[in-house]
């Protein structure tokens, strides 16, 4: 069986290294970005079975991530996992990541994950969309 590979990008170093330490637990191996030009090059060097994206870093955003990611034809079939700290429900929901400013629809993330990150229901969540 081929180990999965998950990419993390996100600028907080504690929820790095606890959900890189959770992943690894359970037989990932992981890859770590920073920044969201960070994250970009290692989606296209890695190339990775899963990407967890953070929404809020510094300079440049997830959702500006997430967008470049979904409109490559080579990288937009990579599945995402979008982890925020914003209450979904409001804040995520009226950002309109979703539309471009061309009118273009993209695709939903394959999830999205609050924080502080429940370790059930986020390790649930990766198997599913892993497969």
């Amino acid at each position: 069986m081929t180990v999965k590979r998950v990419l993390l990008v996100d600028d907080e170093p504690d929820a790095v290294e606890f959900l890189q330490d959770l992943l690894e637990d359970n037989g990932f191996e992981v890859c770590t970005a920073d920044t969201a030009e960070m994250g970009l090059r290692q989606v296209r060097e890695q190339r990775p079975d899963l990407i967890c994206l953070d929404v809020l870093m510094p300079e440049e955003s997830g959702i500006s991530l997430y967008q470049k990611i979904r409109t490559n034809p080579d990288l937009g079939q990579i599945p995402v996992l979008i982890i925020s700290g914003l209450s979904l429900s409001r804040e995520l929901s009226q950002i309109h990541y979703l539309e471009l400013p061309d009118g273009t629809r993209l695709p939903e993330p394959d999830g999205v994950v609050d924080k502080p990150v429940e370790i059930g229901l986020f390790m649930k969540m990766v198997e599913q969309v892993l497969g």
